[in-house]
């Protein structure tokens, strides 16, 4: 159990400092794994910034982390975050618009190479297909790949829960922990174009998302096809003492 400062109700920078050694010395940590923000960190805590600072300087000495200043980036629904609701119907009611969202293919089918390969799904995957509408425009188009398991195969007998992946996915204990998202710019595919009103030219964003468990295993894959006339990928930068002698 991490310490606390005599007479105080917060850590002292040095019991953190070691509390965060020890979880990378038990492997909690990998190598690589991002150990989380400062701010997020020292709201964990209960301390202050500077606080976790100093503590994050120390195991920076002892070559136990790097770090690099913050930067956060999210995909934006006429400048609405979509990564601080539950769902994207959520965050683009947010906006006044009616949302609405039709599936147009369930297929359980094999991994892909790629899926194989980079996140080592080994079992069969639920292909989901899903047209998203901001009132009567299509405003995307989203194919989500989840790793079967026992509880979600048997809820897919029914189809989604609620018409809902999230629900359906909490349902079958397949809870987010981590996620990588990349963006990129492209066309949509020839298959769902027509869902989009996309001719052949037109640029979209494209967003591919991988959310792991705790574990670190792959629960869902996301490939959204995004209107670039409703979407955008906002980025936001952090000041932070490391980089202000940089600029």
């Amino acid at each position: 159990m991490t310490s606390k400062s005599p007479g105080t109700n917060q850590y002292s920078y040095r019991a953190i400092a070691e509390e965060l050694a020890s979880r990378i010395q038990q492997g909690e940590y990998q190598e690589g794994d991002k150990l989380g923000s400062e701010l997020y960190l020292s709201e964990e805590f209960g301390v202050a910034r500077g606080t976790m600072r100093k503590a994050l300087d120390i195991l920076k000495r002892q070559h136990m982390i790097q770090t690099r200043s913050g930067v956060g980036s999210f995909v934006a629904f006429h400048g609405h975050s979509m990564e601080s609701t539950p769902s994207w119907t959520d965050a683009i009611a947010k906006t006044g618009s009616i949302s609405s969202t039709k599936v147009i293919s369930i297929e359980k089918m094999p991994p892909t190479t790629f899926l194989k390969a980079t996140y080592h799904v080994d079992c069969d995957i639920y292909r989901i297909t899903r047209c998203r509408m901001s009132g009567e425009d299509p405003v995307s188009v989203e194919i989500s790949s989840l790793p079967s398991n026992k509880m979600l195969d048997l809820l897919m007998e029914r189809g989604l829960l609620g018409g809902s992946i999230a629900l359906t996915m909490k349902a079958a204990g397949m809870i987010p922990y981590k996620s990588v998202q990349d963006a990129t710019v492209g066309t949509v595919p020839e298959l769902y174009g027509k869902q989009l009103n996309a001719q052949e030219t037109d640029r979209y964003l494209i967003v591919n998302r991988a959310s792991l468990d705790s574990d670190g295993k792959l629960i869902e894959y996301v490939i959204s096809s995004l209107n670039p006339n409703h979407f955008s990928l906002h980025m936001e930068f952090e000041r932070t003492e490391e980089n202000e002698g940089n600029e």
